[in-house]
């Protein structure tokens, strides 16, 4: 072992305690980031002799089915580490797997020991290859951070890149995305798709949708029925190219907004009753990629069923707080297919809404904003609506546009996010559904923390 790699690991895990103590957030990035600079294969050589590595990459839905997974291998007697902040960059997974490790910087055990990752997607790209999982899980790419990714096109093209080295994994694919779809056509090794079937929506893709032409031969595509965005029952007329049949399935889908919803989840041609607090239909895509996941861990996929009557929301994912008489709910929004599944899961609340819509421009939330003009805003209701964050004045223009002068009695602006968090609240809501985006949700959780209303995340989690 080089003598860097012991070295590394007592710097990272020293950082991140400190991070801890001095109250600079939860060490989930810092000590990590010492350990990679330290060390720049930590990571790398970290994963040798390992059980398994599970890796779960996409736009949307990474934490929430990354725990589902970890959940199922927990209850069925499995040793497994993860990334549970959502810490998905490299330096996230550094310090993730640190305190898993002995003072040599070695798992104890490794041969036992289950390695269940989310990675962000430029991560998987170029991290993904190095880990060399046996489960890949890739779950939708829609267009998210612009000035990060680019056009869904051009990560479709470096996933393909990616699983090019990672001949032997299971690749786990959402068969209701071509772009993903087209990603799998090349993989060597395996393949097990999961979607919804039976669904009975639209009969073509969203206009905002970010494909709408065949992967293989650009010819347009054609759709039987649409969920969302571009997912849906899909055929190219010129090549052939065409959704797949999924080997895990999703019917009889049942929302009850913002409690949760209930559907059947069909694995190899058993059925079984999902019942659950995880709201959307978005998060039905996400249990079924935790139960297509289980086949390549071998473990039964019907698990998935029992763990997810018993999870909770993941932290600011559809995460429920209680504050006096008012409920919170966050439901973390960074993209224009995120924004607009959210707002289609209150329009079926029948309750009265407060809405709090919290807009940063972080790199980890993309720095170009132009997103928020292809979120359908004009579909949005609430007795009152209050914006907040480092861009809230761009928020409060874009609403004004979607709902011209009718919007201008309940429409409250305020700049940063504790100002927005007091002014929505002093309207004494009922119900407060908060939207933020990545680093304005950190920033809310840390206010609530700091009011008593919840435990920071990296004490939920540990």
């Amino acid at each position: 072992m080089r003598a860097r790699r012991p070295l590394a690991a007592l710097a990272g895990r020293s950082a991140g305690r400190l991070s801890r103590l001095i109250g600079r957030g939860g060490g989930s990035a810092i000590g990590g980031l010492v350990a990679s600079v330290i060390d720049p294969r930590f990571v790398r050589d970290s994963f040798r002799g390992l059980a398994s590595t599970v890796v779960v990459t996409g736009t949307n839905g990474k934490t929430t089915t990354t725990s589902l997974i970890c959940r199922v291998a927990r209850d069925s007697g499995r040793r497994a580490m993860t990334n549970p902040t959502g810490s998905n960059l490299e330096r996230g997974v550094a310090a993730a797997i640190l305190p898993y490790m002995d003072w040599g910087a070695s798992f104890r055990d490794p041969a036992s020991l289950h390695a269940i990752l989310e990675l962000d997607e430029r991560a998987f790209i170029h991290l993904g290859p190095k880990l060399q999982p046996s489960v890949v899980v890739l779950l939708n790419l829609f267009r998210d951070q612009l000035d990060r990714y680019g056009e869904v096109d051009a990560t479709a093209a470096g996933f393909a890149a990616s699983m090019d080295q990672i001949k032997s994994a299971t690749l786990v694919v959402n068969a209701d995305d071509p772009a993903l779809v087209s990603v799998s056509r090349r993989h060597e090794g395996p393949v097990i798709f999961f979607g919804m079937d039976g669904w009975c929506g639209s009969a073509a893709p969203d206009v905002w949708a970010d494909v709408g032409r065949c992967p293989e031969c650009d010819a347009r595509l054609e759709w039987s029925w649409v969920v969302f965005a571009h997912l849906g029952d899909y055929r190219c007329y010129e090549c052939g190219f065409c959704r797949p049949l999924p080997d895990i399935r999703v019917t009889n889908y049942e929302s009850r907004g913002l409690d949760g919803s209930t559907y059947m989840l069909e694995t190899a041609g058993v059925g079984h009753r999902i019942s659950t607090t995880l709201p959307g239909v978005y998060n039905a895509y996400n249990v079924a990629a935790a139960a297509a996941a289980t086949y390549g861990l071998k473990l039964d996929p019907g698990a998935v069923s029992s763990a997810v009557r018993t999870a909770e929301p993941v932290f600011g994912r559809a995460e429920r707080i209680e504050v006096g008489s008012t409920t919170l709910f966050i439901l973390l929004v960074k993209n224009p297919s995120g924004a607009n599944q959210a707002i289609d899961l209150l329009r079926s609340e029948a309750r009265p809404l407060d809405v709090l819509l919290l807009l940063n421009d972080g790199v980890a939330d993309g720095e170009d904003v132009s997103w928020i003009w292809d979120v359908e805003f004009d579909r949005l209701a609430a007795n009152h609506i209050t914006v907040g964050g480092v861009r809230a004045q761009d928020l409060a223009l874009r609403l004004k546009y979607a709902h011209g002068e009718k919007i201008a009695d309940k429409l409250h602006v305020q700049n940063g996010v504790e100002a927005a968090l007091n002014k929505a609240l002093a309207e004494d809501p009922r119900v407060l559904v908060i939207l933020p985006t990545y680093t304005a949700m950190l920033e809310l959780r840390s206010i609530c923390a700091r009011r008593g209303w919840v435990t920071p995340f990296w004490r939920d989690v540990a």
